[in-house]
């Protein structure tokens, strides 16, 4: 289908399009392991953040705390997290199990191929600005998220 002139100006549209492409071709490289890219990276997050909590993974991932809670109950029935003991008698800390440790390289084996795959049109310098400039667009950190 055409795209006019308003759909090809609107960078939130391009962005959307490439995201959408792009998250086939890892959902297609994630399959042999039953999780999303999503549920990978909350993995990564609870790995590069041992002991937060589902409130915070909820956060990173901006979604909401029922989604949370059912994100980590699929991932500890998996074998590839834990739950233990929080900072409080309400919280859990979130700990990635060896199982997962395991999984998670593997998994980003597969994702970084899918990436090397859809960006192999563009030159080392551009995939270096692209990086740079969606970095760029990204949410500002709050304070004390850049630790």
């Amino acid at each position: 289908m055409k795209q006019g002139v308003d759909l090809q100006s609107l960078v939130g549209y391009q962005v959307q399009r490439a995201n959408l492409r792009m998250e086939v071709d890892a959902r297609a490289a994630l399959a042999d392991y039953d999780l999303s890219p999503a549920k990978m990276t909350a993995l990564i997050l609870i790995r590069d953040n041992a002991g937060c909590d589902q409130t915070a993974l909820g956060r990173a991932l901006s979604i909401n705390r029922s989604s949370a809670m059912k994100l980590v109950n699929i991932l500890v029935d998996k074998g590839l997290i834990e739950r233990r003991p929080g900072r409080d008698l309400r919280t859990n800390a979130l700990a990635l199990l060896p199982r997962g440790e395991v999984q998670v390289e593997a998994m980003l084996k597969a994702v970084r191929a899918s990436d090397a795959r859809m960006t192999a049109r563009l030159s080392a310098e551009e995939l270096e600005t692209l990086q740079h400039l969606l970095g760029r667009l990204g949410p500002v950190e709050e304070e004390g998220d850049a630790e």
